[in-house]
């Protein structure tokens, strides 16, 4: 049975072959792993900038965000090396890996100049957009740090491509795990022992990834992964075709979710305190199965027959994390919120159930883009992603909270229409790209 038979027999698509279920797990662990280190490190950020005071805090939050709409691109756009990448190593063709090794860092090359500008003229650009030019100033010395973070940070990202292609992202967990805890003394060291305040944390960042840089490119050769020769253009087209609309399917997602994170903040307090639960809970949730999206994709691209046991266990992972925040709501709301009104907390264990909710069908749509991925396919997710999201859940979250002042509620119904409307829209594109 191949990957495109899946579809065509449905009702059986919930069995599972265990050698398959072992080789996407292997997978899907680290690089879930990779990005709850990520968290970690964003989450000691913020902690360490917050000892500066609420507007040090506001101020870096606004160039953290901006650094990252444009960095979540960029790497959507190296993310088309996967695919190709992988089929390369399952095929054992070295002359192809040595070519789009090469095309990976042209592909660097022509988005560092891009990205490095938006994020370095971000103080300038900002203002422009509405935000406020005195909070802009504050965190400018930050931002510009972020802008040559950026640098190092395109050329991790086109080597944990590559090793998640080949299957090996136990190295880059490693390597991360490591940076955490040298994240948090550099931010120490720079932030208050040399006296740069937040702009310290931004430098922090950028001697954080280039280290990072220099032990991948040392694991990456350790493994024999290394060799490059004459890019052809053709490759280069391809990694943009395939991972412009990745970019842009993570900046709908993301943008939304930064976007209610703000409206939030205009409602009550209450509001606000179990938006920013529900949202925490959420990246967490997420890191959980973003994992299986990524190994799906690669086992595709190799060639395995993974569908079904990767839609298997998308399902499991569904029902297992709905479960747990249908158990946890309630206790967790209380627990978390116990500082603030009773209502906060009540409005919190509201959230996490409709979290609960976008959490059994968000693994499926995850897994199922990820197939996709695999085959070369992201445009009609991308299609899906703006059009669930955009055209869908963003006008709703208007409808309920300015029409029917349902507050958080109301944002999270939204929220949870648009990950649910993406997960079915993307089964249907996967069906159907199957039965073409």
């Amino acid at each position: 049975m191949t990957f495109l038979d899946m579809p065509r027999q449905w009702p059986g698509f919930l069995t599972w072959n265990r050698g398959e279920v072992g080789a996407l797990l292997r997978l899907a662990g680290p690089v879930t792993g990779l990005a709850l280190v990520n968290m970690a490190m964003s989450v000691t950020d913020t902690v360490m900038v917050a000892g500066f005071g609420p507007e040090a805090l506001a101020a870096v939050a606004v160039a953290s965000d901006a650094y990252s709409i444009v960095f979540y691109l960029a790497i959507g756009c190296i993310g088309g090396l996967a695919p190709l990448y992988a089929a390369a190593h399952a095929g054992g063709d070295g002359r192809a890996l040595a070519r789009l090794r090469a095309a990976g860092w042209g592909v660097v090359a022509l988005l560092a100049l891009p990205t490095f500008a938006l994020i370095w003229f971000g103080p300038l650009l900002l203002p422009v957009l509405g935000i406020d030019a005195g909070l802009v100033a504050s965190g400018s010395g930050y931002m510009r740090a972020m802008a040559l973070t950026v640098l190092p940070m395109l050329g991790v990202a086109v080597l944990r491509t590559r090793l998640t292609a080949i299957e090996r992202p136990g190295a880059m967990l490693k390597i991360t795990l490591l940076a955490v805890p040298l994240n948090a003394a550099l931010n120490q060291w720079f932030m208050h022992g040399i006296g740069l305040g937040v702009t310290g944390a931004g430098i922090a960042s950028l001697l954080v990834a280039s280290l990072t840089l220099l032990a991948l490119l040392i694991e990456t050769r350790r493994m024999g992964d290394t060799g490059l020769a004459r890019p052809a253009l053709s490759d280069v087209r391809e990694i943009f075709r395939i991972g412009f609309p990745i970019g842009v399917t993570t900046l709908a997602e993301v943008g939304l979710y930064l976007g209610a994170t703000l409206y939030a903040a205009t409602l009550s307090v209450a509001d606000a305190a179990a938006h920013a639960l529900a949202i925490r809970m959420a990246g967490l949730t997420y890191a959980a199965y973003v994992g299986l999206q990524q190994a799906a994709m690669v086992r595709v691209a190799r060639g395995a027959e993974t569908a079904q046991s990767a839609m298997a266990l998308a399902c499991v992972a569904g029902v297992a994390i709905m479960a747990g925040l249908v158990v946890l709501a309630e206790p967790l709301a209380g627990a978390m919120l116990a500082d603030g009104a009773r209502e906060a907390a009540r409005t919190g264990a509201v959230l996490l159930l409709l979290l609960a909710v976008a959490d059994l069908f968000g693994p499926a749509g995850a897994v199922a883009a990820g197939l996709l991925r695999g085959l070369k396919v992201t445009r009609p997710v991308m299609s899906v992603s703006l059009f669930a999201h955009w055209a869908v859940a963003a006008p709703l979250v208007l409808v309920l909270t300015q029409l029917l002042d349902w507050g958080a509620v109301g944002i999270w119904i939204a929220l949870t229409t648009g990950t649910v409307l993406t997960t079915l829209l993307t089964l249907r594109v996967l069906a159907r790209r199957a039965q073409a």
